[in-house]
């Protein structure tokens, strides 16, 4: 609705001249003018409204304005935005599956989650958690709950006790709060944008960021450091935004040093560093045999692994999520990787957008021949009641289109994960 995302922004005004007016009367007439301003764009905005049903028009104009640019996913990036000015945070990315369902070339919109989330944040900071609780589900890689964080702290250096003060804050923002219960990937999302927001408040400090995330993510029931260990590593090798690239001069890593700044740590924290580095090797790394020899550079077979699968998160990506290509690169791979390299993009389709269900499935059963463990099929049962409420619409959707026995499994959450336990055992 129009009214009631430029009522939100009016609202602010009117707090802020009303402070304003308090500190100085002497200012009375000026503000006086101004909030009767305010007042009569109120009045006048009642019952004006964008009916859902636009946000067809609203899609296809975008869609219009953007085919002729060169790479048109950063023409959506840049244009959904400026929609805000119309439409809610949430509308957009409704117009955002709309632009998807006309445009395919448009299935990757992490950027653009952090661009709408960051923009509704702004309106009000203070308010940076109920954004996050607002972020939707399955749609652009959860890239809103890392703009929300982003946007909030972004240009704030903090003071240890000012860090001191935000803790609880920051230990409790992922779990389950009023208004708030993650599925495991907004979870797993949530404190991986952790690790980011603590190299802004620490001034791009790895090894500060490092310790509050071994600090605050490391829970009774599980750990999330590593999670949180990626983000702060990412901020490092994958700035996005200017603002991110002034975060780290002078902090730069390069392909010459990178072995040298990642052998400075170990276990997981060396995992973070060195999976999270890609971007040096881009285009080495698209042929198979060159991705395993990076990740087996880790000493330890579980890092190893975890690496594997990183980077064919990335690289599904990097494909376009094209089928074919991933198909190709799966194949190429010894046999020993390539059941688990099916595996891991195929979740990857469903990780990026809930709609990719029927997607994934047929990349599991067009690689089976590769994948004698069904280890893609087992995977995405997982991700099944990892992604998804058990029990959800979304749920039932995706283990509808499961293909026998594996949809029976996927329905019978429990039984499932036993099977999944003895399996691992």
């Amino acid at each position: 609705m129009i009214f009631d995302h430029r009522v939100r922004h009016l609202h602010a005004a009117f707090k802020f001249l009303r402070k304003e007016f308090l500190k100085n009367k002497i200012v009375f007439s000026l503000v006086g003018v101004l909030l009767l301003a305010v007042v009569v764009e109120l009045s006048l905005l009642g019952g004006s409204s964008i009916k859902s049903g636009d946000f067809t028009v609203l899609a296809h104009t975008t869609v219009t304005k953007c085919s002729s640019s060169k790479y048109k996913p950063t023409c959506y990036d840049d244009e959904i935005p400026k929609l805000m000015g119309q439409i809610s945070m949430e509308d957009a990315f409704q117009v955002t599956r709309l632009i998807q369902d006309e445009d395919p070339s448009y299935r990757y919109c992490h950027v653009l989650g952090h661009k709408l989330a960051a923009r509704e944040t702004a309106v009000d900071p203070d308010k940076w958690q109920d954004v996050i609780k607002r972020c939707p589900s399955g749609l652009c890689s959860n890239g809103c709950i890392h703009g929300a964080f982003q946007e909030r702290f972004r240009k704030e250096v903090l003071t240890d006790e000012e860090i001191e003060v935000l803790k609880p804050q920051f230990e409790n923002v992922c779990e389950n709060r009023s208004g708030f219960n993650p599925t495991g990937l907004e979870k797993a999302s949530c404190y991986h944008a952790l690790g980011h927001l603590f190299m802004y408040v620490t001034g791009a400090d790895i090894r500060k960021s490092v310790s509050l995330c071994k600090e605050m993510t490391v829970k009774p029931e599980n750990d999330y450091s590593q999670l949180c260990f990626d983000g702060s590593f990412m901020q490092i090798f994958q700035p996005l935004e200017p603002d991110d690239f002034a975060l780290i001069v002078g902090k730069e890593v390069d392909k010459k040093h990178v072995k040298a700044f990642c052998d400075d740590y170990a276990g997981k924290q060396k995992g973070s560093c060195w999976s999270e580095s890609w971007p040096l090797f881009r285009e080495e790394l698209y042929k198979p045999e060159n991705l395993i020899n990076h990740c087996n550079y880790l000493s330890e077979k579980q890092e190893r692994g975890r690496c594997f699968n990183a980077l064919l998160y990335v690289y599904t990506a990097q494909m376009g999520f094209n089928q074919d290509k991933v198909f190709d690169y799966c194949s190429a791979m010894p046999s020993k990787y390539s059941g688990n390299c099916f595996a891991q993009a195929s979740s990857r389709l469903i990780e990026t957008d809930y709609r990719n269900g029927p997607s994934a499935v047929a990349l599991c059963e067009k690689g089976a021949m590769y994948d004698v463990d069904n280890l893609c099929f087992k995977e995405l049962l997982k991700y099944s009641t990892f992604n998804f409420h058990q029990g959800s619409e979304a749920f039932k959707s995706f283990c509808a289109v499961m293909p026998v026995p594996w949809n029976e499994k996927c329905f019978s959450g429990n039984r499932q994960q036993s099977e999944l336990k003895r399996t691992a055992e």
